[in-house]
């Protein structure tokens, strides 16, 4: 049944193209063609403190996103993107451990004028702290990056506006699951769930999502939704980009069978999520740009475990500040991520751990070395529990890290 909706919905877009007489224009014209961009990244993170013991570790990784366009007509294309990235978190020291290959999109995309309309496999759009385009920095949005959204089924439709003085407008909605079919499966790693959830678990990703697992938005039709709008350079602020978004996840079946062995069936439960943000670009003396940037997001009845008190649904408050500066190629980035867990559906569920608050201070230094070649290096303090170890209470962590990103356009 899941398979069949991607189907159908690539099905659609592909009849909604071919009535299109759109007169969108490429730069490659009307003929089919293929556009692609890889990016690659080689990182290292060192733990060199922590209250922690175990936390303190190096972790070298690297990471892969390979995007392919498959342009039928102008304004008609099939996006595919493969994904290479850690899927498990270190449990010690490690080169190049833990990492796992999966398709995160692969969508039907039609353009007419103004309009977008998508279907098939795709991220739906939900806040922007996330994003390394509009908060640069490999240490400057972990937190933000819990609610990204990525590999949801269904469809949707986005709209831009420009109306002068009164700004840029753009406005995206989608109906969609989260991907449980064979598509979900990740290939040369194939991680389940850890000892637990959240927290608890050494698992980023799971091998391969299923129906069973349960979970908000896990379900078997598109039955959750995404709207997002965002407002740029209006008349005397330009540079200015402002941006709200709403989030419905239906309850899934339940939750995963790992958790309910030691405490019993828990039921999932609808989660609402709602997120605001902006960021102001401006030039100062010296060709030195000053962008702030700040993005608070809240989110309904998550699913938290913990090892003494069994399964718990709690709120989550995130808020993410961050000042970058940019002069000539270099771009140093300072932010702070606070991430709230509070609310929690027991009276018995009280104290530090049901109701801590998670904070961390980072700081990134960018050097574009060539036009498609960044260094970096980082700094960030994080308290909070860890993935293992003592994962009854808070741990401050001290890291230090660099990277290299490298981009190629075909």
């Amino acid at each position: 049944m899941r398979i069949l909706y991607f189907a159908g919905s690539l099905a659609l877009a592909l009849s909604v193209a071919d009535m299109s007489g759109a007169q969108a224009q490429h730069a490659h014209g009307d003929g089919a063609h293929v556009d692609a961009d890889v990016t690659l990244k080689l990182g290292v993170d060192r733990n060199y403190r922590s209250s922690n013991a175990r936390s303190v570790l190096t972790d070298a990784y690297g990471e892969a996103e390979a995007v392919a366009k498959l342009f039928f007509k102008q304004n008609f294309f099939v996006q595919t993107k493969l994904h290479w990235e850690r899927i498990k978190f270190p449990t010690e020291s490690r080169i190049f451990g833990g990492h796992g290959m999966y398709i995160e999109n692969l969508s039907a995309n039609l353009d007419v004028d103004a309009a977008r309309l998508y279907a098939g496999k795709f991220n739906p759009a939900f806040g922007m702290g996330w994003d390394d385009a509009k908060l640069p920095g490999f240490y400057a949005n972990e937190f933000a990056k819990d609610y990204q959204m990525k590999e949801a089924i269904g469809a949707g439709a986005g709209y831009a506006l420009d109306l002068a003085a009164y700004g840029k407008h753009k406005i995206d909605v989608a109906s969609f699951f989260f991907d449980n079919s064979f598509l979900s499966r990740a290939a040369f790693n194939n991680p389940a769930y850890g000892p637990g959830q959240g927290p608890l678990s050494t698992t980023q990703r799971l091998g391969q999502n299923r129906l069973v697992y349960g979970g908000p938005g896990n379900t078997n039709a598109p039955q959750s939704v995404a709207l997002q709008y965002e407002l740029a350079d209006p008349a005397n602020l330009e540079g200015l980009t402002v941006g709200a978004g709403y989030r419905y996840l239906r309850a899934g079946t339940r939750q995963p069978l790992t958790l309910q062995a030691g405490n019993g069936p828990v039921a999932s439960r609808d989660s609402h999520g709602y997120v605001a943000g902006a960021r102001y670009e401006f030039g100062l003396p010296l060709d030195v740009v000053v962008t702030p940037f700040v993005e608070w997001a809240r989110f309904t009845d998550v699913f938290n475990a913990d090892p003494n008190m069994g399964n718990q649904f709690k709120d989550r408050t995130y808020l993410t500040t961050a000042a970058i500066l940019t002069w000539q190629d270099f771009t140093f980035v300072a932010s702070r991520m606070t991430r709230r867990f509070d609310d929690a559906n027991s009276a018995a569920a009280t104290g530090a751990f049901f109701n801590q608050e998670d904070r961390q201070l980072a700081a990134n230094l960018l050097y574009k070395l060539l036009e498609n070649l960044t260094l970096g290096v980082g700094y960030r303090k994080t308290r909070a529990v860890p993935a293992f170890g003592d994962v009854t209470r808070q741990a401050t962590t001290h890291s230090y890290g660099a990277q290299a990103v490298y981009t190629l356009e075909f």
